[in-house]
């Protein structure tokens, strides 16, 4: 075999690098195709940290440096004007809330700091301000996600009609 050509291991070697490094540039945009379709809650990090300078260097003016409320609503509460929920914040965010004079922050802020900054203000709800704003709006209850079956191909076990356990092209008896 003469080595004029890499061989079957190092070519597959090669693409792999190759693909990590697409991987790792696709990575660095992916967080910027959030919308407020798509949009999910951070719990902690870094971004949770962004979102905290986001909140306290643009958002801490109108609710207060620790979401109480003053001239826009208490962030503290359960109650919300627009939904309490991680797509909601982001859509009020985003788009604001003009004949109440919040502002849309879709030109100052890219979508992963929306994201942040969305999620860091519902985890100030359930908080204790120092002086809290009266609520307003709706009371707003978390709705519980359906749970979702770790493997969402599996057909259930007390279904009568399940094809035999093992064989994934057996369908189901009507």
């Amino acid at each position: 075999v003469f080595q004029s050509a890499p061989l079957p291991l190092e070519e597959y070697e090669i693409e792999m690098a190759e693909a990590e490094e697409a991987r790792q540039e696709y990575l660095k945009t992916a967080a910027n195709m959030v919308d407020e379709t798509s949009v999910t809650m951070i719990a902690e990090g870094p971004r949770l940290e962004a979102g905290a300078a986001i909140y306290k260097a643009n958002c801490a003016v109108c609710h207060a440096a620790d979401g109480g409320g003053g001239v826009g609503p208490n962030l503290t509460d359960n109650y919300w004007l627009h939904g309490g929920d991680i797509k909601d914040v982001f859509s009020t965010v985003k788009y604001g809330v003009p004949a109440k004079g919040m502002i849309s922050w879709k030109d100052q802020l890219n979508p992963a700091q929306m994201q942040n900054v969305s999620s860091y203000i519902l985890t100030l709800v359930g908080t204790d301000p120092a002086n809290p704003k009266e609520p307003q709006g709706e009371l707003y209850t978390p709705q519980a996600e359906e749970e979702t079956p770790a493997d969402s191909t599996a057909v259930p076990a007390e279904s009568e009609d399940v094809a035999e356990a093992g064989d994934s092209t057996a369908v189901a008896a009507n």
